[in-house]
C-alpha cells in the first residue's frame, strides 16, 4: 500500500506542476487578452472594445485560475499522499 501511495503522490506532485506550468506559460503568453486590454486602454468607453476586453478577461482570469489551483493541489495533495504512505510503513513496521 504504501509504494502506491507514494507513487500516486509522486505522478500527482508531477502532474500537477507540470500542469502549471503549462497554464502559466499560457496566462504569460494570452496575446488576445493583451491586445483587448490595449484597445480598450485607448478607447475606454467604446462598447465593443469592452466586450471583447471582457471575454478575453474570462479565459485569462481561467488560465491564472488553472495555474494557481493545480499548482497548490499538487503540492498539498501529494505531500497528504506522501506523509500517508509514511504514517502507514511505519504503522507496518511496528506490527512486525
Amino acid at each position: 500500500m504504501t509504494i502506491y501511495l507514494r507513487i500516486l503522490g509522486v505522478l500527482l506532485l508531477v502532474g500537477g506542476l507540470a500542469l502549471s506550468i503549462v497554464s502559466t506559460r499560457w496566462v504569460l503568453g494570452d496575446e488576445t487578452y493583451f491586445r483587448a486590454a490595449h484597445a480598450l486602454e485607448r478607447h475606454p468607453d467604446h462598447i465593443l472594445f469592452q466586450a471583447e476586453y471582457q471575454a478575453a478577461l474570462a479565459r485569462h482570469v481561467g488560465y491564472v485560475v488553472l495555474a494557481a489551483l493545480s499548482g497548490l493541489t499538487a503540492v498539498i495533495g501529494s505531500a497528504v499522499l506522501l506523509g500517508l504512505a509514511s504514517i502507514i510503513g511505519r504503522l507496518d513496521y511496528r506490527r512486525e
